[in-house]
C-alpha cells in the first residue's frame, strides 16, 4: 500500500509543484487584507469651478474666522421682478454670494430648463416655462453651473415656491 502512495506522488509530482507555485504567487501579489487609504481633502479655490467674483469677501476676513459657503453653489432663491423672452430678472436673496447681500440676478432659460409648478405637479420644458411665471412669484433656481458669485447664469430647474 505504501508503494502505491509513493507511485502516485511520483506520477503527480509536476502538477502538485505547479499548483503550489501558483498558490504562492497569488498570495504574494494579492495580500489577504488590503490597506485602505483615506482620501485627504483638498483646498479648492472657488474660481477653479467657474465661480464669479461678485460678493466675495477679502482673504483677511477668512483669517478672522468668518465662515464661507462651499466653493460650489448650484441653488439660490428669490422673487421674480421681470419676465423676458428668454430670461428672468429676480431679486435674489444672496445665498449664492459669500457676503450674503441680496442682488438682482438674471436667470437665463435654455431648451433644457424645466419649470415646476408648486408641489411639482406640472412641469414645462424650455422657454415654455416662462409663460407660467409672473412678477412677485417666489422661486427656487437650480443652476446649470456653479453660480457662486454670479449675477447671470443658466438655469437647470425653476421651482415655483409661492404664487402671489
Amino acid at each position: 500500500m505504501f508503494k502505491i502512495i509513493l507511485d502516485s506522488i511520483r506520477k503527480y509530482h509536476l502538477p502538485i509543484i505547479t499548483v503550489l507555485v501558483i498558490i504562492i504567487l497569488v498570495l504574494a501579489f494579492f495580500p489577504s487584507s488590503p490597506e485602505e487609504k483615506v482620501p485627504q481633502p483638498e483646498v479648492i479655490n472657488p474660481q477653479e469651478f467657474g465661480a464669479g467674483e461678485i460678493g466675495e469677501i477679502a482673504e483677511e476676513a477668512e483669517k478672522n474666522g468668518i465662515l464661507f459657503p462651499s466653493p460650489t453653489i448650484f441653488n439660490t432663491r428669490g422673487v421674480i421682478s421681470e419676465v423676458k423672452s428668454d430670461r428672468l430678472i429676480i431679486q435674489g436673496d444672496g445665498t449664492n454670494f459669500a457676503d450674503k447681500k441680496p442682488r438682482s440676478l438674471t436667470v437665463i432659460f435654455t431648451e433644457k430648463t424645466i419649470t415646476f409648478e408648486p408641489g411639482q405637479k406640472l412641469n414645462y420644458k424650455g422657454l415654455e416655462g416662462l409663460n407660467y411665471l409672473k412678477p412677485g412669484m417666489k422661486i427656487l433656481i437650480s443652476g446649470a453651473e456653479n453660480i457662486r458669485g454670479k449675477t447671470e447664469f443658466k438655469a437647470n430647474t425653476i421651482n415655483v415656491l409661492k404664487i402671489n
